[in-house]
């Protein structure tokens, strides 16, 4: 009986600084999960774009009802004017076809710029020649153009829709998110040259975890 009750004993001694750790672990791989995902899912996007020759916008949908937190590629419906889906004061298309969508885990809570730490640091890392001109980081619905290209959106002529500008300069986006449960931040980022990078804050600076 008393060996039984050491062996308890060590197991919730175990237990007690296993648990921590193992929580904490599956709170910061549930928002970089999130943050992978979104990542996949502007790659889409990008070859989309190419492929169907037009402008392409990533939207986030906080949960709804029964709904899940998603992010979604907003092609449909596709317009003869050249544009397509529902723009920023639209919603996720179903189909079919529907827009490619990843869902989101709740966790992982979309982010203004504003509140987000350090960001000067960010912009100078995976952007050092467009750090001193923030106005060119975007942190709205990332968009890309038939070019493979990020590019701003501008409304069309006509007033008939949003399409993109290419001539505008060259564009960057950062997308921000917080852990609902460790707030630890993330953040996704797109260069002008395109390239999709996932970061984390560690608390000082910014860090990828992808290269």
């Amino acid at each position: 009986m008393l060996e039984a009750m050491i062996v308890v004993a060590i197991m919730l001694v175990v237990a007690a600084y296993a648990i921590p750790i193992w929580t904490t672990s599956m709170r910061t791989a549930r928002i970089r999960g999130a943050e992978t995902s979104y990542a996949g899912l502007l790659q889409m996007a990008r070859t989309r774009a190419i492929n169907d020759d037009r402008y392409y916008s990533v939207y986030t949908k906080l949960a709804t009802g029964n709904t899940p937190q998603m992010a979604y590629v907003d092609i449909y419906p596709q317009n003869v004017n050249g544009t397509s889906g529902n723009g920023p004061s639209g919603s996720y298309f179903a189909g079919p076809p529907g827009d490619p969508m990843v869902t989101l885990s709740p966790e992982a809570v979309p982010q203004a710029a504003g509140g987000a730490p350090n960001t000067l640091n960010l912009y100078n890392a995976f952007c050092s020649t467009c750090a001193n001109n923030p106005a060119i980081i975007l942190n709205t619905a990332p968009t890309w153009g038939p070019d493979g290209l990020p590019c701003a959106t501008t409304t069309a002529a006509g007033g008939t829709g949003l399409v993109c500008n290419s001539a505008g300069g060259p564009i960057a986006y950062v997308t921000f998110f917080q852990s609902a449960t460790n707030n630890e931040w993330d953040a996704i980022t797109i260069s002008p040259a395109g390239r999709i990078k996932t970061w984390f804050y560690d608390g000082a600076a910014w860090s990828p975890f992808n290269q």
